[in-house]
């Protein structure tokens, strides 16, 4: 498999994204940049601050002197964002004052503002937080807060409660002696209703896919195409089978039948039987798939061994794929980051 990574499509999606919401950009790169690869993402792009969900991925990002936001630090490895100044988000008290033991000396503030998953629940217990960081000397840059969805009423709630979240924390700044710079920010979804935050948090925008109706006029254009080749072309008749017998495909009439080298092992999903790709400017359809290919069938084209076939790209969209699992364009992008693929980065445009 070969998996193409369009550069410039990045740059020109994160060009749009800052042109229409008028915010400077956390450029999210956590999960090998979504499986697009975070070294190369990187120093293709410029933004405030990139992203990571851990400790050990931002290392990499920081050998490059970027600014490095690790958005779910853990206890254990919470060290690393001390020994390679990284700044962890913090929204636990226990993380707090682990923060403060390991003598870290940025932070920002997690806000849990309805999303219910990280980050500190309240005024009171933002207030606590930024006094015991303030008082204990950590720097706190700003506050940060992520959206559950993008309906109207639910950012509105959510704004409410992170802008009140962001005056606790001002003030157990204030009173626990702070005098440092603050700023804050949201997640793209949100955008068009966050004029009063400083800075917006984009993800799946960056790479192509849209995250919300913020960004549902943007001409995103996906940066990743995958591509395989044909290594088996057979003919089967009706009565025969493809693949496994328990999850396998039998034919009802004479068909063309091809082996494509890609299977589970490099993130096509046996959700994806009776999907489409494309080979020689058609689609075909995905009729059976195994642990390192997959089987794709025609009523009418004779395609031969060698054939490349596209199994993702823009006709053929992460959108469409997760359409078909059941699940989201995220999980499908970071699917298709295995060793056995071939990467290569170009800058089209």
């Amino acid at each position: 498999m070969k998996t193409e990574i369009d550069l410039g499509a990045i740059e020109r999606n994160l060009h749009r994204v800052e042109s229409a919401t008028r915010k400077p950009l956390i450029l999210m790169v956590k999960a090998d940049a979504y499986g697009h690869g975070a070294a190369q993402v990187v120093r293709a792009t410029r933004a405030e601050y990139y992203g990571v969900a851990t400790e050990t991925e931002g290392i990499s990002i920081r050998d490059l002197g970027k600014d490095v936001l690790v958005t779910a630090p853990s206890f254990t490895a919470l060290p690393l964002c001390r020994r390679y100044a990284m700044i962890p988000l913090i929204g636990d008290l226990a993380l707090a004052r682990r923060a403060i033991e390991l003598r870290i000396e940025r932070c920002r503030i997690k806000v849990n503002s309805g999303m219910n998953r990280l980050g500190f629940t309240g005024e009171k217990a933002c207030y606590r937080a930024a006094l015991l960081l303030a008082r204990a000397g950590v720097l706190v840059e700003g506050a940060d807060t992520h959206y559950k969805d993008d309906s109207d009423e639910n950012i509105a709630e959510q704004n409410a409660a992170f802008r009140r979240a962001v005056a606790a924390i001002y003030s157990g700044l204030s009173d626990g002696g702070s005098r440092g710079g603050f700023t804050t920010s949201v997640t793209g979804t949100g955008a068009l209703q966050a004029e009063d935050f400083d800075y917006l948090r984009v993800g799946l925008a960056a790479y192509g896919y849209h995250t919300g109706y913020a960004t549902s006029g943007l001409p995103l254009e996906p940066a990743m195409t995958v591509t395989s080749e044909i290594v088996k072309s057979k003919r089967i008749r009706a009565g025969e089978s493809l693949g496994y017998s328990s999850a396998g495909f039998r034919a009802d009439r004479t068909l063309y039948a091809y082996t494509v080298l890609g299977g589970y092992a490099d993130g096509v999903s046996r959700s994806e039987i009776g999907r489409k790709v494309i080979a020689a400017g058609r689609r075909l359809r995905i009729a059976a798939v195994s642990m390192d290919t997959f089987e794709m069938i025609s009523d009418s084209v004779d395609l031969p061994i060698g054939q490349r076939v596209i199994i993702l790209s823009k006709g053929v969209d992460a959108a469409y794929v997760a359409k078909m699992r059941g699940t989201i364009p995220y999980e499908v992008l970071v699917g298709y980051n295995t060793p056995r693929s071939e990467r290569v980065y170009v800058a089209k445009g």
